[in-house]
């Protein structure tokens, strides 16, 4: 009889080889056991590496099935460059700063003289201002605006 035996809760090999019973590595080997495992192993991996290099390429498989409109000879025209604008401190915040900071009083002057940085973006926002962030940052690294009390500021007498 060839083949596994339990014994103990181990497996035990056991094989019949030219008449004499083997057991453990040597029944494997008798039985081609090795050559068996790697042949195994050889088969699992190269069916891993043909899967990932199918799923590598699942982007251009799908792009055969898409339906394109445009020719891949086609060059898109270029759309015309717009003319750089000239910073101001209406369309730049940053370019002057001291006029942005006599822009932004007037904006608080309703907000009192001491007022939160959440009241102050607010009103940036509902005038629509753009980088209110950065520029209330900047105007309190520059001294324009100073922190009053507990997170209230006011503006400084520049």
């Amino acid at each position: 009889m060839s083949g596994p035996r339990h014994r103990n809760g181990y497996i035990d090999f056991v094989s019949k080889v030219g008449g004499v019973q083997v057991q453990g590595f040597d029944a494997i080997t008798a039985q081609n056991g090795w050559a068996m495992a790697a042949t195994g192993a050889c088969i699992v991996i190269t069916g891993l590496a043909v899967l990932s290099f199918f799923i590598s390429q699942l982007h251009r498989i799908l792009g055969l099935f898409e339906k394109n409109d445009t020719k891949a000879t086609e060059i898109p025209e270029k759309s015309p460059v717009p003319a750089p604008v000239e910073k101001t401190a209406a369309t730049d915040p940053l370019s002057d700063l001291e006029a942005t900071a006599k822009k932004y009083q007037n904006l608080t002057l309703q907000l009192g003289e001491t007022f939160g940085l959440a009241q102050l973006y607010q009103a940036l926002e509902a005038a629509q201002d753009p980088h209110p962030h950065i520029t209330v940052r900047e105007l309190k690294v520059n001294g324009y605006l100073s922190a009053a009390d507990e997170g209230n500021f006011s503006w400084s007498d520049n």
